[in-house]
């Protein structure tokens, strides 16, 4: 479906500012946008403590735990006893802040806030066992672009106008060498979120990377020296290795956990970056997601500096193309999967409204077809960073 050049400005206007989270909700699927954003539809929701109300309670955690650490010399100078009084001292504070009537709420309620408690103590610890082997530090927390914020909005301006992109990036870490601040961003998931190539090529999971090289352009202003990108990152905010059998021995627990809390994302494959980011990272990485083979050869999620600068000036066309999609009224039922099982159509909101069916009308699924990594940097080179035809 299209509509108008005068509907799309009596919705949007001229200058069009969204967030880079909802940039990607557009991505996905434009009918679902254009029901949420255009229409300003509101879905049903029930009375619960929901997936998003845990990643805000975990997000608040680990924003003011960490911040506190810090103000007390970082995590190597700070005992698992007083970590843990922090952590309490702070889900006490959601509570009180955001759960007033906590103690009327049924038990069932009550009974999964323990179990989430127990997550938040188990997260802080690895954390802080990361952080205490790194030699990035956290250096910002909620920095926001945009209107209003500490760093302006990412601009992509068009002949009719303008689209204005802003948003907030949980955690910025930094490491100086050679006078220059490598800054890698951090983001909290409390679901199962995986850095993805092939998702990048179709215009997905570009937020991070869109942060990245904001900060690469705009953040020697604000922390004073050169930037240069260190990667991205998904900090898993879960622990569901609680839920693991009871008699599971201490040692197999540690390994479990590991894998589940693994990082997620795209670094910089320079090994003295990659080793202040981890100092067992170039033999042993028990959190970044890298892989050393018998031979010491590094591989995993990884870029050279030249991969990196391509691929800001994909994501850089991606949003010339998003704002022409927006410009030409795009509000097709055209939702990403890796497979039919997959549709995002199975949980959307707004599926009563849409009845997709494939193939009818506009209605089309777009697949995100596996790529390789040497595949995906290969088509970034002959393509000098063009956005791929979907």
């Amino acid at each position: 479906g299209r509509l108008s050049r005068g509907a799309v400005r009596a919705l949007y206007g001229d200058r069009i500012s969204m967030s880079a989270s909802r940039l990607e909700r557009m991505r996905s699927c434009h009918f679902a946008y254009f029901m949420e954003y255009g229409l300003r539809a509101k879905p049903r929701e029930p009375a619960a403590f929901d997936a998003p109300q845990i990643g805000t309670f975990l997000h608040f955690l680990l924003e003011h735990v960490t911040r506190d650490v810090l103000a007390r010399g970082g995590f190597a100078q700070v005992e698992e006893t007083e970590l843990h009084a922090l952590v309490r001292r702070y889900i006490d504070a959601y509570v009180e802040r955001e759960l007033p009537n906590f103690e009327s709420r049924n038990a069932r309620f009550r009974y999964l806030f323990a179990r989430l408690r127990r997550t938040a103590y188990a997260v802080i610890d690895q954390v802080a066992e990361e952080l205490r082997c790194s030699d990035f530090v956290p250096l910002e927390f909620e920095l926001s672009f945009g209107d209003g914020g500490t760093l302006p909005a990412v601009v992509v301006s068009e002949p009719d106008g303008e689209l204005r992109i802003g948003g907030k990036v949980d955690r910025v870490d930094g490491w100086v060498k050679d006078g220059k601040l490598y800054l890698r961003v951090v983001d909290y998931k409390s679901g199962r979120k995986e850095f993805d190539l092939s998702a990048v090529k179709m215009g997905l999971d570009i937020q991070m990377l869109l942060y990245l090289f904001a900060l690469q352009k705009e953040g020697a202003a604000h922390f004073g020296r050169e930037i240069e990108p260190a990667g991205v990152l998904y900090l898993p905010a879960r622990d569901e290795i609680l839920s693991a059998e009871r008699n599971i021995t201490p040692e197999r627990l540690q390994s479990e956990r590991e894998k589940t809390l693994r990082r997620s994302g795209l670094l910089l494959a320079e090994p003295a970056v990659l080793q202040a980011m981890e100092h067992d990272s170039l033999t042993e990485p028990h959190f970044l997601p890298l892989r050393v083979g018998r031979d010491g050869q590094l591989s995993g999620s990884i870029a050279s500096a030249a991969q990196l600068g391509r691929l800001g000036k994909y994501v850089e066309e991606l949003l010339h193309q998003i704002a022409g999609e927006i410009r030409q009224g795009n509000i097709d039922a055209d939702p990403c999967c890796h497979s039919e099982e997959d549709s995002v159509c199975q949980f959307c909101d707004w599926a009563d409204a849409c009845q997709f069916r494939d193939g009818r009308d506009t209605d089309h699924l777009r697949y995100i077809l596996p790529v390789k990594p040497e595949e995906f940097w290969d088509s970034l080179k002959e393509g000098d960073g063009e956005p791929w035809e979907h």
